[in-house]
């Protein structure tokens, strides 16, 4: 009898054997181990909702679901500590046996994606969720036969000789890809850009329009008002409002030229990382088309990140920016410093916690990838660098609004809203056990895994490893955006993550394809390009930029809310006067009429908790106001008890506002 021959794993082998039981060791801990967590550690931290009977006072908490996430991330680090070990401890295996290993791992990911895209589409586990699909049976078609004719293609001489001239980098080549990307980012965003008139009245633009009016009518975000999304963007906001005109057109335009710059650096990372213009141009394109897909609600109802400004550019923005930097700080270009990188990323932390602290441990995560050895001495250094970078953007954020306000800012005011969402629930609905989410995660824990096996290799492109690892953390740290509300929108929303990590992995296996000659590519390989095919299918919704300008010319009649909320309040006050609006595009309206709006939220659905009511209170009271103007159809018993209890009365009102006041009659 012949002894069966062995060989030692690869690492990549590794990574696919250990797949399986970390899966089953992560799932184990998300059944038995998430509710222990949820009610031993999460459940006791929350305010609860109020007033329930508001409309817009709505979700619940979970603290099972965000157990369950938190271990869930556990899963990519076990899959990643099992590929070192294995580097260390070589193990070896039968060919055969560990071929069919590989087989049934690669086979269990592609029935995980199957059955992800079946549960987004209502066919598996029928009845508990109704989800909106996605990504319709053409589209998965034309992206089965795209990625055919891809492979069909590059494999003719003629074909691969002309895209190895066209990836030839010329300094002419490169301005033409970049305006290339930039026109093309552009026109997507274009649709993201409004006046007063064509917004409409189901338009989101007053969650993110009224936080710099705010500073504009002398609030300071931090102190006196409590912002919704960003701290330290508002300020900007606020400047070209001043500088240009306070209207819409402005806010927009603002919001679609930092898109555009914001899209501009995710092509700048993929150019330095592929070293070649026409690449990163074709793994950009389905970034840009997927991640402004267009949402499709139940009753025609419509939505795209486009025109949701607390994405785009308010979250990634910054998180971009960061990621930009640290792929230069990887490449040894400008800055030389991590303190320099550390501390923009401090003050996109400040700026949005979500997205900024997943950006920065991101950022951590992939300097520590992009390190040849690392030497206590090393480590030593590159976390002073870090600490004094992230402190010096603390100072500069607590001088300047001590400066601008005479008060420090508030840590409480800071953590107020993602507390609210995250913890409260405020907003929150149920996540469906199967869905398109279950690939973005799948894609993530692939980022991080072939980072990790590019690293223990030792490969010399040190780059394109740390943006893996770089890619994967954001995205299933970015990820709690949607598990604090698990629907459609903000699926969509993470599409730029998504296709981010996927773009770099079509990175990775191009090359590998290129050297095999295009032969023979494997299960994974074929996933990810379906999966970028998928996302190229997108561009059938590219906005048409005649039309988006036809729109803006046509407009529509005013804005029936806000114009009536303008007129009631320019009815009872005087300029001058100090009062508190709580009406939508609230601190907008003050600014126009010249009053003093001390509102420390931008309006009542922004307050969802009793606490609020109270702050709003103790506002009034130091501010000395004795006029409040509340939207009279939101309004419940509950919060009017309160104001009565403050001594206000009712005084004047309509059936949409009215004024109240506790001066004498």
């Amino acid at each position: 009898m012949f002894r069966e021959r062995v060989r030692t794993l690869r690492p990549s082998e590794t990574a696919w054997i250990a797949a399986l039981p970390c899966a089953i060791v992560m799932l184990t801990a998300i059944a038995w181990l998430g509710p222990l967590l949820a009610h031993g550690v999460l459940d006791a931290h929350g305010e609860a909702l109020w007033p329930r009977e508001a409309v817009y006072a709505f979700g619940q908490p979970e603290p099972v679901k965000h157990a369950r996430y938190l271990l869930a991330l556990l899963g990519p680090l076990l899959l990643a500590a099992a590929i070192v070990a294995g580097s260390v401890r070589r193990v070896r295996l039968p060919p055969a046996r560990l071929r069919g290993m590989v087989l049934a791992s690669q086979a269990g990911m592609v029935a995980l994606l199957v059955a992800a895209v079946l549960g987004q589409r209502n066919v598996l586990l029928p009845g508990r969720l109704v989800l909106w699909p996605i990504f319709s049976l053409w589209r998965l078609a034309v992206a089965a036969l795209l990625v055919l004719a891809f492979l069909a293609a590059v494999r003719r001489p003629l074909v691969a000789r002309l895209i190895a001239r066209c990836s030839q980098e010329t300094r002419a080549l490169r301005i033409a890809c970049f305006a290339v990307a930039g026109a093309l980012a552009a026109i997507w965003l274009l649709a993201g850009v409004d006046t007063d008139r064509s917004a409409g009245e189901m338009s989101g633009l007053f969650w993110a329009l009224d936080d710099p009016f705010a500073i504009l009518d002398g609030r300071t975000p931090l102190v006196d008002f409590h912002a919704l999304y960003g701290q330290l963007m508002p300020y900007l906001s606020a400047a070209a409002l001043y500088v240009f005109g306070a209207t819409a057109l402005t806010f927009t335009l603002l919001m679609a030229g930092l898109g555009v710059l914001t899209l501009l650096l995710v092509y700048a990372i993929l150019r330095r990382v592929v070293r070649s213009s026409p690449l990163a141009l074709a793994l950009y394109l389905p970034l840009l088309a997927a991640g402004f897909l267009l949402v499709r609600f139940p009753g025609g109802h419509m939505v795209s990140p486009v025109k949701l400004y607390s994405m785009w550019p308010m979250r990634y923005g910054g998180a971009y920016l960061v990621a930009w930097l640290t792929a230069r700080q990887l490449d040894r270009a400008t800055p030389r410093r991590v303190w320099a990188l550390a501390f923009v990323a401090g003050l996109v932390l400040v700026d949005n916690l979500e997205f900024g602290a997943s950006a920065l441990a991101a950022s951590v995560v992939a300097l520590l990838c992009g390190g040849s050895q690392w030497t206590r001495r090393a480590l030593a250094r590159l976390g002073a660098e870090l600490a004094i970078g992230l402190l010096a953007a603390v100072l500069v954020v607590v001088l300047a609004t001590l400066a601008r306000s005479g008060a420090l800012p508030s840590a409480h005011v800071l953590l107020e809203f993602p507390r609210i969402f995250g913890v409260d629930g405020y907003t929150a609905v149920p996540m469906p056990t199967l869905g398109v989410h279950l690939a973005l995660y799948v894609t993530f824990v692939a980022a991080i895994a072939t980072a990790a096996v590019r690293r223990v290799r030792g490969r010399e492109d040190l780059l394109l490893t740390s943006m893996l690892a770089w890619s994967g953390v954001f995205g299933l740290l970015a990820g709690g955006y949607f598990v604090g509300r698990s629907d459609e929108l903000k699926l969509v929303s993470l599409f730029s993550a998504w296709l981010f990590a996927l773009a770099l992995l079509a990175a990775v296996i191009l090359r590998h394809l290129a050297a095999r000659r295009w032969r023979r590519p494997g299960i994974p390989e074929l996933a990810v390009l379906f999966g970028l095919a998928l996302a190229l299918c997108s561009w059938t919704e590219l906005p048409r930029p005649w039309s988006q300008i036809a729109r803006l010319r046509a407009g529509g009649p005013p804005l029936t809310y806000q114009t009536a909320a303008d007129g009631f309040v320019a009815e009872h006050t005087t300029p001058g006067a100090k009062v508190a609006i709580l009406t939508q595009y609230g601190h907008r309206i003050a600014y126009a009429h010249g009053l003093t709006n001390v509102a420390p939220y931008s309006f009542i659905e922004a307050m969802v908790v009793k606490s609020q009511m109270t702050t709003l209170i103790d506002t009034i009271r130091r501010e000395h106001v004795h006029r409040l103007f509340l939207p009279a159809d939101l309004m419940v018993p509950a919060q009017l008890a309160m104001l009565s209890a403050a001594g206000f009365s009712p005084r004047v009102g309509t059936q949409w506002f009215s004024m109240w006041s506790d001066a004498p009659r």
